[in-house]
């Protein structure tokens, strides 16, 4: 009984952890695609049309609007800021997470779906991407959500489960375009073809919900066709989707197993034990002739893990909407190995506990060497997390606990650091951020602000002043000198600028991090060398 209290206090402890991580990311700065993202919703918000999509007033085809929508209903609720942005993202994350749950439980049992939620919510991709928001965050959900009811529709026919289930493709849609169709579509009709039960095709209810999805899917496709006409429903169909798969619309260098090793960090702790889980399901279905109970995960997996591996753009996001699937294959091996204490547990056992300890190195050299001295209240919690896994190691009788805990506790607590301290740190050297606050808080009442040569969009989130993009040379002429003119750009731009008639009153420079290309910036030798100069430039 004592050993139990212990177990439910550490339990209670690092889900506390956990929770404080994730709200810290909260209050992170947006940069890059969640830069624009933000933006857009800005915009959404300032001028209340839902359908026509802009940015910087002009018309924006390259996603639908519900991520902006999300967005520019918490500016309404708490105004305009990071954590706004973010909060009813991050509550569509832990509905995705609890539909993630309840998908195991249908396909499998109540154990694995639990386990399947423990998984997702220490995965370090689902707290990066509750942090730094792209569309394949809400894409995710509702894809879940898509496939828990697509599964309950082909168990028990239910009309509520029809419904639910073609309502959550057409929100997925409306996150991300057709891809929120594709894979629930790759999971339902290749389970029930492997399955030879062809009558279920018979059902005209799959037809009709094809038209309730695309009637959820309508004021994305209103907009495009206000803006674009038949060019933007042709982009969202197909160049937004094939063309990048082709490389008609994105050229890029396939690397053939890019999403393996992206998936050796994004799913953390848990990206060997995953592997070996592939490994323990083709073996069995190789050994049973392709004899199971449910074949969603392996066509919803494995169908759309061939396109985008094979695809010419490739993008660490676009793992993330199977990333569910992936989680209950894993958690049906967890599960199934742990109750029987056989060789496979012991594989497992074994693997976790060197991510366990190669995890704990990986703190110690964060924190010791790349990002040294965290607050004192971290070293507490890894203290703490340390003497929790001696004890979960030495004194826990349950298998389960055993093999996940450990995992757990490491991987919340590498969490809190990377939202507590290093992603902060990383982001303060976000010159277009800074510059914008710096504006924000010296510009006068009629003052305006310019972007020049500088491609993200940061700056107009931030500034609470009327900010514009300059799109040439003669377009920033027009504007330099003018009293009350300010101008983020870079040291060309500046350049550029010193050989126009006008006098800066003030040239302030900052050090800028590209975090596309973040690698020189970790090692402390090299920090220096990655950061880039920008200037803010007042008239």
């Amino acid at each position: 009984m004592q050993n139990n209290k212990i177990l439910l206090l550490i339990f209670i402890m690092f889900s506390l952890v956990g929770v404080t991580a994730y709200v810290a990311g909260l209050f992170i700065d947006v940069t890059r695609d969640a830069g624009l993202y933000a933006t857009v919703s800005k915009e959404v918000y300032e001028t209340g049309n839902l359908v026509n999509l802009t940015i910087h007033n002009q018309p924006y085809d390259q996603k639908p609007p519900l991520l902006f929508w999300l967005g520019a209903l918490g500016f309404l609720i708490g105004g305009v800021s990071d954590f706004w942005f973010k909060l009813p993202v991050f509550l569509l994350v832990l509905a995705g997470i609890y539909w993630a749950f309840k998908l195991g439980e249908s396909l499998y049992d109540r154990k694995t779906g639990l386990v399947t939620a423990v998984l997702l919510l220490s995965s370090f991709i689902y707290s990066l991407y509750s942090m730094d928001i792209h569309t394949d965050t809400p894409l995710q959900a509702f894809v879940t959500l898509a496939l828990w009811q697509l599964f309950e529709f082909i168990k028990t026919g239910k009309n509520k489960n029809w419904i639910l289930g073609f309502v959550a493709i057409g929100l997925a849609m409306l996150s991300k375009g057709p891809i929120g169709a594709a894979i629930p579509a790759f999971a339902a009709v290749g389970h029930l073809l492997i399955k030879k039960d062809f009558k279920r095709f018979t059902d005209y209810r799959w037809y009709v919900g094809i038209a309730v999805a695309f009637l959820i899917t309508s004021p994305a496709l209103i907009g495009l066709m206000n803006q674009f006409g038949w060019e933007g429903l042709r982009f969202f169909f197909w160049e937004n989707m094939v063309g990048r798969i082709t490389g008609s619309y994105v050229k890029a260098v396939n690397d053939p197993v890019f999403y393996v090793h992206n998936l050796l960090h994004q799913l953390f702790p848990w990206s060997l034990l995953f592997f070996i889980a592939v490994f323990f399901e083709f073996r069995e279905l190789i050994i049973n002739k392709f004899n199971s109970p449910e074949y969603f995960t392996f066509t919803g997996i494995w169908i759309y893990f061939i396109i985008i591996n094979s695809a010419s753009s490739q993008l660490p996001n676009y793992v993330f909407p199977i990333v569910p699937l992936m989680g209950v294959l894993a958690s049906k091996w967890i599960v199934r190995s742990a109750g029987y204490a056989g060789r496979n547990f012991k594989i497992l056992f074994s693997v976790q506990n060197v991510m366990v300890t190669l995890s704990w190195f990986g703190i110690a050299i964060v924190s010791f060497y790349l990002f040294p001295a965290p607050k004192g209240y971290f070293w507490l919690i890894a203290i703490a997390g340390l003497l929790s896994t001696w004890y979960v190691y030495t004194k826990s009788n349950n298998l389960l606990v055993k093999v996940m805990a450990p995992s757990v506790i490491v991987s919340f607590i590498l969490m809190f650091l990377m939202n507590t301290h290093v992603f902060p740190y990383l982001f303060s050297y976000q010159a277009s951020t800074e510059a914008a606050r710096y504006v924000n808080n010296h510009a006068g009442e009629n003052d305006k602000l310019f972007d020049y040569r500088h491609q993200q969009y940061e700056i107009f989130f931030y500034s609470k002043i009327d900010a514009k993009q300059l799109n040439d040379f003669n377009e920033a002429k027009l504007v330099a000198g003018r009293e009350g003119t300010w101008i983020f750009t870079n040291r060309e731009g500046v350049n550029e600028l010193k050989n126009t008639t006008a006098v800066p009153d003030t040239i302030i420079e900052y050090k800028h991090l590209d975090l596309s290309r973040p690698a020189k910036f970790v090692n402390p030798r090299t920090r220096d060398e990655a950061l880039q100069p920008m200037f803010l430039i007042k008239y």
